[in-house]
């Protein structure tokens, strides 16, 4: 009886030590070594003591991408959409798929070195900020706040505007900017008085002016109708007025015709 264990112990220890014993081309299968199959390619049938190990290649979307004893091969990444994700590089046979972020969005979260499976949007910089570096694939937006004495109205400011300085246009301040806003500016109250009285001034005396226009262009048009028409009866010759006959009493002897006065 203590043969048959001591014998199925130095068999167990033989298989054992052919488990660790395969080199590094090789994959333990069945108690023995057999040699791997290249990347792209999969086992088929594991060796034997008359051939050698049998693999066949990858099925499309499926790859391995080093030297296996496997019998299935992996399956390729799939960069999905609906976590802002799109495609880097494509699986092939041998190399799996490479992921990486959409547009205007960027990776948090490495599977690989070189490929992405989480996603985040790039941050928005605020009004009263500037951006410092854009976002890309791999890093997130930089910003920092506007020094004093400089404005930036909007969100995502590449740069910040230095506030108006009021007094080098002969205005005063009247509201203090902030890193949102620039200061308001007004004119002096002497000016704002002048410009009044000038405007209280000027408008009465444009008004007279389109007054007296308006009152000489009425009179000057019915004087000229007028001295018109005593120009054309002055010149007008119609027909000459009947002559009024008077008859005289004739005084002479030639009695029977009435004599007539000439007109």
């Amino acid at each position: 009886m203590s043969l048959i264990l001591q014998a199925a112990l130095m068999v167990h220890l033989l298989l054992l030590r052919n488990a660790f014993s395969c080199e590094s081309y090789e994959y333990s299968t069945g108690g023995q070594c057999c040699p791997k199959c290249d990347p792209g390619s999969r086992v088929l049938r594991p060796c034997s003591r008359t051939s050698s190990t049998e693999c066949v290649p990858c099925d499309f979307g499926w790859f391995t991408e080093h030297p296996n004893g496997l019998r299935e091969c992996l399956k390729c990444r799939e960069c999905s959409p609906g976590n802002h994700m799109q495609v880097k590089e494509r699986c092939d046979y041998s190399r799996n798929t490479k992921c990486t972020c959409q547009p205007g969005f960027f990776c948090l979260h490495h599977v690989e070195a070189d490929s992405c499976d989480v996603c985040m949007r790039h941050t928005i910089s605020p009004p009263g900020f500037r951006v410092t570096q854009a976002g890309t694939e791999n890093h997130d937006v930089r910003f920092e706040v506007c020094p004093p004495g400089t404005f930036s109205p909007k969100a995502m400011s590449y740069s910040c505007i230095k506030w108006t300085n009021c007094s080098e246009k002969g205005l005063i301040e009247t509201h203090k900017g902030n890193t949102t806003s620039d200061v308001v500016c007004e004119p002096l109250p002497g000016k704002n008085l002048a410009l009044i009285l000038s405007l209280v001034v000027i408008i009465p005396l444009v008004l007279v002016a389109l007054l007296i226009i308006l009152f000489c262009r009425k009179r000057k048009y019915p004087m000229k109708v007028f001295g018109k028409k005593k120009a054309e009866e002055a010149h007008y010759t119609g027909p000459e007025k009947e002559c009024m006959v008077t008859p005289i009493q004739e005084t002479a002897p030639n009695v029977g015709q009435p004599s007539y006065a000439n007109c």
